[in-house]
């Protein structure tokens, strides 16, 4: 089982780089992003009520690369995450 505590290591681990992340969305379909914990550029503000409410719930954000916008998951949801020699695979719930 993914906890929150191994997907923020993983995170951590890629010291601001880009990384990976496979998992499953909410109507069961899977999505793979190239995306970055942090990415100072997109900051704006301090939060919302929606977004500290996700936060509240369990959910990640993360910045996606392609289309420079934030998006959120469920560290159980994870399925696959790689950042240069890091990788970890888990099995689906």
């Amino acid at each position: 089982m993914t906890t929150q505590n191994e997907i923020a290591q993983l995170i951590a681990a890629t010291k601001g780089k880009f990384f990976s992340i496979t998992f499953e969305k909410k109507d069961g379909t899977i999505r793979q992003i190239n995306a970055k914990d942090k990415y100072i550029g997109l900051i704006k503000g301090t939060g919302s009520a929606g977004t500290d409410g996700l936060k509240a719930a369990g959910y990640f954000s993360a910045i996606n690369r392609n289309n420079q916008g934030w998006f959120s998951f469920k560290p159980e949801a994870v399925r696959h995450f790689k950042c240069g020699k890091i990788e970890k695979t888990f099995a689906a719930q």
